[in-house]
């Protein structure tokens, strides 16, 4: 049979069978402009064509699959799964395979059977009477009843083709009428290997499968256009994850020793228990421990959760730079919270920073880690988080305190302005006395721990601008929108590292705003003129607001040098409305102010700038002027990498243009379908751009076999190919388990040069020599522990005994207690 090459595309109809016999090869070049979801190069033995109707041109009979019949012929058995699928697909019904049988001879397969989704018998389930059932209600899951549905496809393999030996569509239950429900049947819910391409750059991302499914439809122009669900997506993500399920660590230390070869002052630590398994890591880059020797003045740290699916709690130390931004100065991961933990990782961040402890800490209330830091930093301040003690004291006393009128106002006039520890213990003795107080057990505690936490305890000690660990909650948030609870160590660090790089990019804009922007002064005054060349961008704009609240002070001189600076007027933020006193010596360049912002924050207050404005001072003294304010001071933190400027890798920019381009040619499929004219002229550009990629792809293989007859091309590309084999073998030897035994202990005994020359190190450190390193087991943290699956029979149905906070009877709580808002002992 042939085809004239006047014959439209879009005039073609192939009916559903008939007996005729003609191979596909036969039809040449004709077919390629049909727009048939046939396997290219598979179908032979197709009937010729019945008369065609030009009235009935429509998607339908061109997009129509062929059935099956015997003795139609594939190329491979993935053509002829290929087609039976896309046949089931039109016709709404799903496929599986029933059998592939090999060769004895060969191993190959020889013979296949591609059934119905409802072909064969319902399994009986089998009680399995070792295992009891849960006591808890299992999930309700829905299950597909097999019907013994006789349709099926059988394909034999003959003279290198496969072959249909036997078809029949015959079903014995309804099929579906709509495609938009054969998209759910499992055979028809297929991810394309380029959007498992795609998923993958999003999952390293760490983007919310939900995300990524509206990503993919808007690739697809529609939900309904995306040929798989939300769950065959987080599948797929699970098998990811599963990719390094037993070599989780292996994995991170390989990966640790890649960043040692890219930075030379990259360090890490850890200890194994006694079944070489990973107990504790610590690893900080060299960027964070160069920026660590200039900002050591404060540190805050603190431990979070739900960062990875071992359920260790993971511990950052967070610093701050000159520009006021968090810094990430190292991390860790424990397998408990114990003194002996933070003991170790307090060794490890000292060994990294060459014995440099840190001298302010700031961190919640945990004993645990107060005798750590004791024993680890002795002369460093501590101090604990002033949110966590108040939020947890406003929970246990708080309606109590309610019931009190003027209590809370007291106390909060204690904590808050007072300047100095003992304005702070008289105003306290004061309120416990007017009150009654003095026997209350929870005030009591609280009143002595205030060494901890109470602001006045801290005035002369260096927290810029934090009294919390706002710090560390603050980098545990942003954290937590990169990893999950189900991340893996080596996935935590890619993660982290990813951080690390955003971080220090904003770092880089920072800098370049404080070196090439010019702040807009709030005045003429020489003073402000004087700092905005001096401090960073946001932290003039700080000194800025110190110089427009001068302004609600006025000021009289009370004794020689000494001045006192009172408010004019109602509210003055991070004041209040009280009076403060200024020692000013302008001769000798010394200034002290009563609420020592300048020994808190490294900053001069609104008071002494109030001072200076009332005496004339035209020049701040460089005594206060902290260098680590200064927009020079991270001149030579992080060291530049010399190259051209960076660009995307070539197989990403493949992976986005091919996303790209199926974008816009679906969008110009969907705009030309509106009318006969639009079909014509789209179809007539895809024949000719056909035509060019196909010429195309005959000079690039003409070209490679004209560097190929070359002979100095041909000895220099046999010379690749043979360094590439000597490669790939290396690597296939170096995968191996004696070959990973090998490398982890040249890891474990070149972690860091300081770890290597301790002589104190702690016995089954890094510098161990070890056979393998295992992934830690599953710790038990501290935190509100989610309720059981399984529960024992006997506490089904009972309640939690209630105990009322106020006089602690379990007959009430402390909600209708008749004694709510009475002390104690009023006696005493």
């Amino acid at each position: 049979m042939a085809l004239s090459a006047e014959l439209e595309c879009t005039e073609m109809t192939l009916p559903q069978s008939s007996t005729a016999n003609t191979t596909s090869r036969a039809l040449s070049a004709e077919l390629e402009c049909t727009e048939m979801t046939l396997p290219q190069s598979s179908i032979a033995n197709t009937p010729p064509p019945g008369p065609s109707n030009r009235d009935a041109r429509n998607a339908e009979a061109v997009l129509t699959p062929q059935a099956p019949f015997p003795n139609m012929t594939f190329d491979t058995l993935e053509d002829a799964h290929r087609h039976y699928l896309s046949f089931s697909y039109k016709r709404g019904f799903g496929i599986r395979y029933n059998y592939r049988k090999k060769s004895e001879v060969t191993g190959e397969i020889i013979r296949a059977a591609m059934i119905c989704h409802k072909a064969g018998h319902q399994a009986k389930e089998k009680e399995d009477t070792q295992k009891p059932k849960p006591v808890v209600a299992e999930r309700n899951k829905s299950t597909n009843a097999r019907t013994e549905c006789p349709a099926r496809m059988l394909v034999k393999l003959r003279d290198r083709e496969w072959v249909v030996t036997e078809f029949n569509d015959e079903h014995n239950h309804p099929i579906f009428k709509k495609w938009s429900l054969t998209s759910f049947l499992r055979s028809h819910r297929h991810i394309p290997e380029e959007d498992k391409d795609f998923i993958r750059v999003l999952h390293k991302v760490n983007m919310e499968t939900s995300r990524m499914m509206q990503v993919m439809a808007q690739l697809y122009e529609s939900v309904e256009g995306v040929p798989y669900t939300p769950k065959d997506m987080a599948n797929f993500r699970s098998t990811l994850r599963a990719q390094n399920k037993f070599t989780d660590m292996q994995d991170t230390m390989e990966y640790f020793e890649e960043m040692k070869l890219q930075d030379k002052d990259f360090y890490y630590r850890y200890k194994l228990d006694d079944e070489d398994r990973v107990q504790y890591l610590f690893w900080v880059d060299g960027a964070s421990r160069k920026a660590y020797k200039n900002y050591n003045d404060c540190i805050s740290f603190d431990a979070t959760y739900l960062t990875n699916k071992y359920k260790m709690p993971f511990a950052p130390f967070i610093g701050i730079n000159n520009h006021g931004q968090s810094i990430q100065l190292g991390c860790g991961f424990l397998r408990n919270e114990l003194t002996e933990s933070y003991i170790w990782l307090f060794e490890s961040f000292l060994l990294a920073m060459d014995g440099l402890a840190p001298l302010n800490l700031i961190t919640d209330q945990d004993g645990a880690m107060r005798s750590a830091i004791l024993a680890m930093f002795p002369n460093a301040t501590h101090r604990n988080c002033r949110w966590h003690i108040v939020e947890k004291a406003t929970e246990e006393i708080g309606p109590f305190i309610a019931k009190i009128k003027g209590l809370r106002e007291e106390m909060n006039d204690c904590i808050n302005c007072s300047l100095t520890p003992e304005d702070f213990e008289m105003k306290w003795n004061l309120m416990v006395y007017k009150h009654r107080l003095r026997d209350h057990e929870k005030i009591t505690a609280l009143y002595n721990k205030r060494s901890y936490w109470v602001p006045a305890y801290f005035m002369h000690k260096f927290y810029p601008f934090l009294q919390t660990t706002q710090r560390s909650e603050g980098f545990n948030a942003v954290l937590k929108k990169y990893v999950t609870p189900t991340n893996s160590v080596i996935e935590f660090v890619r993660q982290y590292a990813d951080i690390q790089s955003k971080m220090i990019k904003a770092q880089n804009k920072e800098e370049s705003d404080s070196a090439l922007l010019t702040a807009r002064n709030w005045s003429w005054n020489p003073l402000e003129t004087q700092m905005s060349q001096l401090y960073t961008k946001n932290i003039h704009t700080r000194f800025q607001a110190e110089m427009q609240s001068s302004m609600c002070y006025n000021i009289k001189e009370i004794a020689q040098h000494t001045y006192q600076v009172y408010c004019i007027t109602k509210f003055v933020p991070n004041y209040y409305n009280r009076s403060y006193e200024v020692y000013a010596d302008p001769e000798n360049g010394e200034y002290r102010c009563a609420c020592c912002k300048f020994e808190r924050d490294g900053i001069l207050c609104c008071h002494i700038l109030k001072a200076m404005l009332q005496l004339g001072v035209c020049e701040i003294p460089v005594r206060y002027i902290l260098r680590r304010w200064t927009w020079s001071a991270e001149e030579d933190l992080v060291v530049e990498k010399p190259g051209e400027r960076a660009v995307m890798p070539e197989e990403s920019r493949k992976k986005m243009w091919l996303h790209v381009n199926c974008n816009e040619f679906k969008g110009l499929a969907i705009g030309a379908n509106e009318t006969e004219d639009g079909i014509k002229l789209v179809r007539m550009h895809m024949k000719a751009l056909k035509k060019d990629l196909a010429a195309l792809k005959r000079e690039t293989a003409k070209r490679a076999k004209q560097v190929n007859r070359n002979p100095t091309e041909a000895t220099a590309n046999q010379t690749e190919q043979e360094s590439a084999r000597d490669e790939v073998s290396l690597q296939q030897a170096s995968s191996g388990p004696k070959a990973r035994q090998k490398k982890q202990k040249q890891a474990s005994a070149s972690t860091s040069a300081a770890t290597a020359n301790d002589p104190s190190a702690m016995p089954g450190t890094s510098e161990t020599q070890v056979p393998n390193i295992r992934d830690p087991r599953v710790s038990n943290t501290k935190g509100r522990k989610r309720k059981k699956a399984f529960q024992k029979p006997l506490d089904i149905g009972r309640k939690e005994i209630r105990v009322c906070k106020q006089c602690g009877s379990t007959m009430h709580d402390s909600r209708t207690c008749t004694q709510r808002g009475e002390l104690f002992d009023l006696n005493n």
